[in-house]
């Protein structure tokens, strides 16, 4: 049985090969393909994998933080979707949990297996009962599986151990600034339009005092913080409230 793994990004693809060379071993007739080595030398890569997708009767999508909102893995998920049953259609979540999978995200619907011994079993299972012909019984099953799990999870741990950890992109006081007002002007918008109306252009107290909060966490000084609310929050409960945090001190101004 023809089996489609779909990766995107350097683990998804190490494990996604590490898979590749073990299922078979457990399972004789499936037959694995992925694209960075199954595509004949000199092929067109691109319709060679529509071709695959058309053929195949099994998918399994390997799906990282990284990856999970990547557009080729999404097209290959949506394509086994189109010529395939969900049941039919698995992720393996390689760093990350169902609940970590955007609600929105076609994957999330998919029926999903983490990196552990019984889950990964589960999978096995799934696959070989979607086999037409020369599928194992239960117990021929989980006896190989036993038998072969140890290398699987010797060679996956190794990859996640070795796999560099991902650091999130630095970002500079502008930008966590603008989401900082952002956020604070947009809860103003939803809960508390009549406070707006009360109080001119000037946000509610609870929400000014969220967003100095933060501003402070940012370490910046007085000057930066004035500038950065002014018009937002007035002048005088803004120099009480930076008061309070010791960054202002009405006996300077004497």
């Amino acid at each position: 049985m023809k089996t489609f793994l779909s990766w995107s990004g350097n683990k998804s693809h190490s494990v996604a090969l590490a898979f590749s060379d073990w299922i078979p071993c457990v399972i004789q007739a499936v037959e694995p393909w992925i694209s960075s080595k199954d595509i004949d030398r000199g092929s067109i890569w691109l319709n060679e994998i529509f071709e695959q997708l058309k053929d195949t009767n099994f998918g399994v999508v390997f799906v990282t933080k990284e990856n999970q909102d990547k557009p080729w893995l999404l097209f290959e998920s949506g394509a086994l979707s189109k010529g395939l049953s969900e049941n039919r259609i698995c992720t393996v979540l390689i760093d990350l949990d169902v609940r970590d999978i955007d609600a929105g995200s076609p994957l999330r619907h998919l029926n999903h297996t983490v990196l552990e011994k019984d889950s990964v079993l589960a999978l096995v299972k799934t696959i070989n009962e979607n086999i037409k012909e020369s599928t194992i019984q239960g117990k021929h099953l989980e006896t190989s599986f036993n038998a072969l799990w140890p290398t699987l999870n010797s060679e996956l741990q190794e990859i996640l151990l070795n796999e560099p950890v991902s650091e999130e992109p630095r970002r500079d006081d502008a930008d966590v600034l603008n989401d900082i007002l952002d956020n604070v002007l947009n809860i103003n918008k939803k809960i508390s339009r009549p406070s707006l109306m009360r109080h001119g252009h000037h946000i509610p107290p609870i929400h000014a005092k969220v967003l100095v909060k933060n501003l402070v966490k940012m370490a910046l000084d007085y000057g930066d913080i004035v500038e950065a609310v002014g018009g937002v929050i007035p002048d005088g409960w803004l120099k009480k409230e930076l008061g309070s945090y010791g960054m202002y001190d009405e006996d300077d101004e004497s």
